[in-house]
């Protein structure tokens, strides 16, 4: 594909992305079940043409990332005056885009809210082509630091290409050696993640959103299944048991999936908390760099950003 044509698909999924995640802030309330959030803003972005690139995160206080609701939940909801972070994504012919941002509901959350906010500000005011990526991450860190609070130092942003979410190089939130430079034709999510606790995340036992990874001997028709989904609907994007209530009952593909994650055929995303137990803030855009410079391609129509 040329320049202009990825350029055109980031664009395309980055601006569907931006609307989704508008509709997500507008209807999210304390009390509202997760399920309804997630299934309400991938419904938005397949009607405005795309797929979601991934499930809908919504990671609420301490927990930091890659959670979203399975079939097998009791179905949860908002607590009241919590921090939620709603990270969304969408595909356009496998062309991706990644935002997030955070809701509070806590009084006591405004300052990482800020924090993680004005750093990722920063961020897209001193974007420039051929900028290394451990520079940004400088940047990111100084100004998070500035409001007396912690950069999640083992979470960061990454470079994304063509149905690939992660592809391959972090996006720092703190002064590294990072060497990558951020040049035409490259798409780099940022997003910094502040907390009161001491910056570093665990794993939970569990993981809530899964991805294909190859080809593996299945024992069930069932198993063959959801591994051409993951590997062939899906090429290797995240998807969640939820999206695959057709196939089976809740029981039998939860079951089936976590048979794929033991034998190698799929990956578990663990959900991360904050190793604290600290409340989590995280906002994040898609930028890619085109011949004429940066262009966030999350842009949402109520922000005004630097770039």
């Amino acid at each position: 594909m040329s320049l202009e044509e990825s350029e055109n698909g980031f664009r395309i999924a980055g601006s569907v992305t931006a609307k989704a995640l508008i509709k997500a802030q507008e209807i999210v309330h304390e009390g509202m079940p997760l399920s309804e959030l997630c299934e309400k803003v991938e419904a938005e972005l397949r009607a405005q043409g795309c797929e979601p690139a991934f499930p809908l995160n919504v990671s609420i206080d301490s927990v930091a990332a890659h959670y979203t609701p399975s079939s097998m939940d009791t179905d949860p909801v908002i607590p009241k005056s919590s921090v939620v972070k709603i990270d969304a994504g969408a595909h356009y012919k496998g062309y991706i885009a990644d935002s997030a941002v955070t809701v509070s509901f806590n009084p006591d959350a405004e300052t990482i809210v800020r924090a993680s906010r004005e750093s990722l500000l920063e961020a897209l005011s001193h974007i420039r082509r051929d900028i290394r990526l451990g520079d940004l991450g400088g940047v990111i860190e100084a100004k998070i630091r500035s409001y007396g609070v912690n950069p999640i130092v083992d979470l960061t942003g990454h470079t994304i290409k063509r149905y690939e979410l992660h592809a391959g190089v972090s996006v720092p939130n703190v002064a590294n050696g990072v060497s990558f430079r951020f040049t035409p034709g490259v798409a780099v999510a940022i997003e910094p993640f502040t907390t009161y606790g001491v910056g570093k995340i665990k794993e939970d036992s569990v993981g809530k959103i899964f991805r294909g990874v190859r080809k593996v001997r299945t024992p069930t028709r069932l198993d063959e299944r959801i591994l051409e989904y993951a590997l062939g609907t899906r090429k290797g994007m995240p998807f969640t048991d939820r999206w695959l209530a057709s196939f089976a009952s809740k029981e039998e593909v939860y079951n089936s999936i976590i048979r794929l994650v033991r034998a190698g055929g799929i990956y578990e995303y663990k959900v991360l908390l904050e190793k604290s137990g600290g409340l989590v803030a995280q906002f994040e855009h898609t930028i890619f760099m085109s011949n004429d410079g940066p262009v966030v391609t999350t842009k949402r129509e109520d922000e005004s950003l630097p770039i």
